[in-house]
């Protein structure tokens, strides 16, 4: 019951840290010359919380999103008002006179924490971890690092600001440098200790000295003016004279801007970071298709492991990349930290090492019991769902961290309990659709393989963060994530091409209760044009997840294509042809046509032919690209039909009785509105030894060939029943126009 418990734990955490106060927390600050780390705390309205690097501290009242009251920072005080951003990661605000005061959630201690000034080492440790946490993102902690500098060889009464400037401008001096703190000496008697930090590649020292204050604090004496140009000058010989942009150590042409790439990547994670922290690790012994999540992954052990390692400065890493043997930051049986040229060329970008990426998962495990350091690299740590639920089971059920190989217990059973949920709701999902598919085309078109196809679909849908959830290591990736991946392609191509088939159901039924130009030609070219995307994505789709270049694939399809067009030039013609028959629209579904020996209704139009059906009840297939190439005769899609004919009179012809039968005529085509009355010429057409011809020419508006077939049916009937009310005789057949009679 307990790891049940533990379990239900750990899918619920989500949810924890709901109860406290929104304001609780916290917060790295910035006002116009500085900034700092601001702890609060809430209860009920009532919020309190310091800033401790200036020992001050505020007391202020809650009221929604937004926070007043006052500030005290030693003889000073004021008023203050924040209002926080509706997703509760920051504030905005303003103190005293209108003076702005802003602030962002972090999760990162105070950057004071493990610091002083005791010993000259101290001191030198407090100046150079607080300007590299200042530089990776921590205002806050340039205030740390002012507070390490003893500025009483300077002109006297500069500002904070100043003061800022001027630290700023001696850490890019000393950036420039490699040194260790350990060189530093940790006690002396002496009241000042001379430093001297070597710049690699070059024989060039930037001297300091550090001095011990009359409280009994070693400080960092700053360098007059004089001095900090005539180091400036030397220190940028090798850099061409001049700072390197803010932004060259993304190029990593060394092991020093490779690990600042890496952290300050890892701290923007969401931000954008997450490419630059990737670029930094050599994955190029990681399949393809694994390389982003698996990335991912070891970033966030690596990251962990530095911070149980330690850092003191990024400076006591080599900036040299002139030159080339492999930097080892880290050592241990089960594995190294290593940061190495990616390749032989001079230009080529240092990362850390493939070896190291396959070790991250060991070396954090093996590091992960030491005690904090007393420095951390700068940086904050982005949080990862994994290690959430790992640091929740160590906490509540520590048993669960023992390990199958490099697989922990509580990976195991979370992993089962996932792909348990997943399966049972891909069944029920899977059922349920097919139901709303049956009904929607009216049958059980969807077919027990739509039901299995789709329930593999939305399982390894649901389980697909997994892997990331509980760590799945990278071996086991590499053969689980191929395998399930082609069962999803190949599932999923089923699933689409029953839905397509189902969607071709109903879009004939649409098709045919419509009335307008649109029918099922365009519908069946879309749907087996669709069909056949579906086949070329699912090859992509299994080249990728066996890591098979896919622009390769592509490119070869291009070069392959041509041959291909050429031996298959009829089919693409007839492929082409029923685009064509799309685009110009020469008929519907059921209109008759005549196009040289074809003639008859048109019953369908596929990819690759039309099926027509002729007077014969017979079916004709058509090539499309002989169809669309032909003179269409299209007879069912004319607006008017013509009647055209000759009745033949064989008895009691005589003047008055023949032009009663021909008014007759005439009456009976305006009284009947599907005749155009307005487009009637009826007349004697001629007198042969058989009898008189009387020539009827009208047009009917009718839409179809049955009704056409019906008018005339009745037109002719009526004029039979016409001439005997006239005294007239027709004769045994009717005789087209200009025909004699028999």
């Amino acid at each position: 019951m307990r790891r049940i418990a533990t379990l239900a734990l750990l899918l619920l955490l989500p949810l924890a840290g709901l109860a406290n106060g929104p304001w609780t927390g916290d917060w790295i600050t910035s006002w116009r010359d500085d900034g700092d780390h601001l702890v609060l705390q809430q209860e009920g309205d009532r919020v309190t919380g310091s800033y401790p690097l200036y020992g001050g501290r505020i007391e202020a009242v809650a009221e929604g999103r937004t926070l007043q009251g006052s500030w005290t920072q030693g003889n000073e005080s004021g008023r203050f008002l924040f209002v926080m951003d509706r997703d509760g990661a920051s504030f905005t605000g303003r103190y005293d006179e209108g003076e702005w005061w802003t602030g962002s959630r972090t999760n990162g201690p105070p950057a004071s924490t493990g610091l002083n000034q005791s010993t000259p080492r101290d001191a030198f440790r407090q100046f150079t971890v607080g300007a590299n946490l200042a530089r990776g993102g921590r205002s806050d902690a340039w205030a740390l690092a002012i507070s390490a500098v003893d500025f009483s060889g300077l002109a006297a009464g500069l500002g904070r600001l100043e003061h800022l400037r001027l630290v700023q401008e001696l850490f890019a001096l000393m950036d420039l440098t490699t040194f260790r703190i350990s060189a530093i000496p940790r006690a002396t008697g002496a009241a000042s200790v001379p430093v001297e930090l070597d710049q690699a590649g070059s024989d060039v020292q930037l001297r300091l000295n550090l001095l011990r204050g009359e409280d009994g604090l070693w400080r960092l004496a700053m360098p007059d003016a004089a001095a900090r140009d005539a180091a400036r000058r030397q220190l940028l010989v090798l850099k061409g004279g001049r700072f390197p942009p803010a932004d060259a150590y993304r190029q990593m042409r060394n092991p020093r801007d490779a690990m600042r790439s890496f952290l300050e990547g890892m701290a923007d994670w969401q931000g954008g970071g997450r490419a630059l922290a990737l670029a930094a690790l050599d994955l190029s012994a990681v399949p393809e298709v694994l390389r982003e999540g698996e990335g991912a992954m070891v970033a966030q052990f690596l990251r962990r492991a530095l911070d149980h390692i330690g850092l003191i400065g990024l400076q006591s890493i080599p900036n040299d990349g002139a030159d080339r043997a492999p930097y080892i930051h880290f050592s241990h049986p089960d594995g190294s930290i290593v940061i190495a040229p990616a390749g032989p060329e001079a230009e080529a970008p240092w990362r850390f090492t493939a070896q190291t990426v396959r070790d991250a998962a060991r070396i954090f495990n093996a590091v992960e019991s030491l005690p904090p350091p007393l420095a951390t690299p700068p940086g904050l740590i982005p949080p990862a769902r994994f290690f959430e639920l790992r640091s929740l089971a160590k906490a509540h059920a520590p048993a669960l961290l023992g390990r199958i190989g490099q697989t922990e217990y509580w990976q195991i059973l979370v992993g089962l309990l996932v792909m348990g949920t997943a399966t049972l709701v891909g069944t029920f999902g899977a059922r349920l659709a097919r139901r709303a598919i049956d009904w929607m085309v009216g049958g059980e078109e969807s077919g027990a393989s739509f039901t299995w196809a789709l329930g593999i679909v939305i399982g390894i849908s649901l389980a697909a963060f997994f892997p990331d959830l509980v760590g799945m290591p990278e071996h086991l990736r590499r053969y689980s994530l191929p395998f399930f991946g082609i069962c999803l392609t190949l599932a999923a191509g089923v699933v689409a091409w029953r839905v397509f088939g189902a969607a071709g159901v109903i879009l004939a039924r649409i098709s045919s209760r419509s009335a307008t130009a649109t029918d099922d030609i365009l519908f069946t070219l879309l749907l087996a044009t669709a069909r056949l995307l579906v086949v070329l994505a699912g090859f992509l789709s299994v080249a990728h997840f066996l890591s098979i270049p896919t622009g390769g694939i592509i490119a070869g399809l291009g070069i392959g294509g041509l041959a291909f067009a050429f031996a298959s030039r009829e089919t693409l013609s007839n492929v082409f042809g029923a685009g064509i028959l799309v685009t110009d629209r020469p008929f519907q579904r059921g209109d008759w046509i005549s196009s040289g020996e074809i003639e008859g209704a048109v019953e369908h139009v596929g990819i690759r032919s039309t099926r027509v059906r002729t007077a014969q009840d017979s079916v004709m297939v058509v090539p499309n690209g002989k169809l669309s190439d032909s003179t269409i005769n299209n007879l069912g899609s004319r607006r008017l039909r013509l009647l055209k004919t000759t009745l033949p009179v064989t008895g009691g012809a005589n003047p008055q009785a023949l032009e009663s039968f021909i008014q007759a005529l005439r009456q009976r085509i305006r009284e009947d509105e599907v005749f155009v009355a307005e487009r009637t010429d009826i007349g004697l057409s001629g007198i042969t030894e058989g009898g008189i011809g009387v020539d009827v020419i009208t047009y009917m508006k009718v839409a179809s060939a049955a009704a056409e077939r019906e008018t005339r049916h009745e037109f002719l009937l009526d004029a039979v029943h016409l001439a005997e009310a006239c005294g007239l005789t027709l004769g045994q057949g009717m005789l087209p126009a200009g025909e004699k009679p028999a």
